[in-house]
Order: structure tokens, then C-alpha cells, then sequence
């Protein structure tokens, strides 16, 4: 024998006792046999069959969330056109119109935002300034009304004492002359009270009347 031929023996014996083998672990349970065509094929038929059930439940869930995101862009859509002037062609615009017109009105806001802040800040910049200038002028106004009040009764009080002057010098007069009319004097008690009734009066106004009528009543 040549050496091809042994070695082709020793793989079939190989191969015989492998398969005895794998025929007495069938039998003791230790493995399973080997599957049929049949089974096969079955098994085939169900991988396939649950693998067109998962793409049809993946198919019809994309279905619904596409639905659902249609609905909800149709909506931002609707409110979007009530938020923006579109003009008498309103029906006529696309979703790509109105975003761009969207986007224009949202610039033209910001601008109008950016002026009406810097209008602000130049109204608060004037009031401040005016309320220092009505500071300024409340300070002045009452320095000039304490001087004021302080030339008043200064007035009152050089008043005052030039009246309480005149009252003396109305009574010494009245002393003066009824010592020139003396005990000669005829003038009956009712013109004496004539006279100090007229001599309080002028007291009062700060008049020196007094002294004529008492002169000429004597």
C-alpha cells in the first residue's frame, strides 16, 4: 500500500467513529440530532413571516408619527399666518413664503425694538435731568422765601415800635394839654368818655390824631 492509501483509511475510520459517536450521544440525550430539510425550510417560513409582521407594525408606526408631525407643522403653520401681516394673497403662500416672511417681520420687530429701548433711555436720561433742575429750583425758592419771612417781621417789628412811639407821644400830649386847661376846665363827664374812647381808638390804629381832638375839645 502506498502511503495516499493508508491515510485515506485512517480519515475514513475517522469519520466511521464519529458518526458512532454522534449516534450514541442521540441516544443518551446528549445532543440533538441534526435537522431535516423540512424543519428547515419551517423554520425559514416563520423568520420570514415575524420579519414581515415587525416591518409591517415598524411601517405603520412611522405612518402615524408622520401623521402626527404633519397635524402639528399644519398647526404652527395656522397660528404662524395669524401672527404675521401676509397681505390680500394670504391663501395663495407657501409653507417657504411664509417662513420667509416670518423672518422678515421678526427682523423688522427686533428693529423696532432696538429704537423704542434707546428712545427709552433718552426720555429716562431727560427726566432725571429735569427733576435735578426742579431740585435745584425747589432749594432756591426756599432761600428766598426764608429771606422773605425774615424782612417781613423785621418790617412788623419796626412797626411795632414805631406805633408804640406815636401811642406815647399821644399820651403826653393828652397830659399836656389837659395841664393847660387846668381846673377851669367845663367839660362834663360824658365828653370825657368821648375822649378816652377816641384816645383808645387811636392807640389801636397807631394814629396821633388823638391829640388835635382832645386840643380842640378843650
Amino acid at each position: 500500500m502506498t502511503a495516499v492509501q493508508i491515510i485515506n483509511i485512517q480519515r475514513l475510520l475517522e469519520a466511521a467513529e464519529y458518526i458512532e459517536r454522534r449516534e450514541r450521544e442521540c441516544e443518551h440525550g446528549y445532543a440533538s440530532t441534526f435537522p431535516s430539510i423540512q424543519d428547515t425550510n419551517h423554520h425559514r417560513q416563520r423568520k420570514f413571516k415575524n420579519k414581515k409582521c415587525h416591518n409591517n407594525h415598524n411601517r405603520s408606526t412611522h405612518n402615524e408619527l408622520e401623521k402626527n408631525r404633519r397635524a402639528h407643522l399644519r398647526l404652527c403653520l395656522e397660528r404662524l399666518k395669524a401672527l404675521i401681516p401676509l397681505g390680500p394673497d394670504c391663501n395663495r403662500h407657501t409653507t417657504l413664503g411664509l417662513l420667509n416672511k416670518a423672518k422678515a417681520h421678526i427682523k423688522k420687530l427686533e428693529e423696532m425694538d432696538r429704537k423704542s429701548q434707546y428712545q427709552l433711555e433718552n426720555l429716562e436720561r431727560e427726566q432725571r435731568h429735569l427733576q435735578r433742575q426742579l431740585d435745584q429750583l425747589r432749594g432756591g425758592g426756599d432761600g428766598e422765601r426764608t429771606r422773605a419771612d425774615s424782612v417781613d417781621s423785621t418790617l412788623s417789628s419796626d412797626r411795632s415800635d414805631s406805633d408804640r412811639e406815636e401811642i406815647e407821644v399821644d399820651v403826653e400830649s393828652m397830659e399836656f394839654f389837659h395841664e393847660g386847661a387846668g381846673g377851669t376846665s367845663t367839660t362834663s363827664s360824658s365828653d370825657l368818655d368821648d375822649q378816652s374812647s377816641m384816645q383808645s381808638t387811636a392807640s389801636d390804629e397807631g394814629y396821633s390824631t388823638c391829640s388835635i381832638k382832645l386840643a380842640f375839645s378843650s
